[in-house]
């Protein structure tokens, strides 16, 4: 068991990604292709996450599987833009950054940053560009009278409440890793447990909408 101070962002948060999954399986047979795209990355997001923390406790960097996890994660949420958006040129720029984004991640830990190092130019770039989109769609889409009933605004809410702000994370991660400031490293690390938590409950919510009708 880690200490106490650890607890939230190595047991709690990782364990609250059941939240939306367990939400989403009642609904997974009506549920449309960009909702299935992310119960998958859910799904997989919760392998990676308990592999890398089984790993980190015996001692062993566990910063391999973040490079993994960058592109999995940059894959499935640029194609699950790409199927809510109708515009076949952003359809079609999204498809190029989906094969282009992993290539850019490999050419990254193999000639720029150790995959033992925070990937601090592919993460925050993959965070801009989720982010972007993000915002476009919400820029297109406009509001309506039940904006809040359809869900995939909550999914993009949770986006932009996790995302942006993350991206600072990421960019100082490895000055975070290597300060000797272990108060700042915790509260850090639990912010960032936080905006995920966030994150989860808003799609949950989100997920919860599948099928309304509307």
């Amino acid at each position: 068991m880690p200490p106490l101070k650890y607890i939230f962002h190595t047991i709690i948060v990782p364990c609250s990604i059941l939240i939306p999954i367990f939400i989403f399986i009642p609904k997974f047979k009506i549920a449309k292709a960009e909702f299935r795209l992310l119960f998958y990355y859910l799904l997989i997001s919760g392998i990676i996450n308990t592999i890398a923390i089984l790993v980190r406790r015996y001692h062993v960097s566990n910063l391999p599987l973040l490079h993994l996890y960058t592109i999995v994660e940059a894959v499935f949420l640029l194609s699950y833009f790409r199927q809510i958006f109708e515009d076949p040129k952003i359809k079609k720029i999204l498809t190029f950054l989906i094969f282009v984004f992993p290539v850019i991640c490999i050419l990254n830990f193999s000639f720029l940053q150790s995959i033992y190092t925070f990937n601090t130019y592919t993460r925050p770039l993959e965070a801009i560009l989720i982010t972007f989109f993000c915002m476009l769609y919400l820029y297109r889409s406009g509001f309506s009278e039940n904006w809040l009933n359809n869900p995939i605004n909550w999914i993009n809410m949770g986006i932009l409440i996790y995302f942006p702000a993350a991206c600072i994370i990421f960019i100082l991660s490895n000055y975070f890793i290597a300060s000797t400031n272990a108060v700042m490293k915790t509260m850090v690390w639990n912010i960032h447990a936080a905006l995920v938590l966030f994150m989860y409950l808003i799609w949950a919510r989100g997920f919860k909408l599948i099928g309304n009708g509307r």
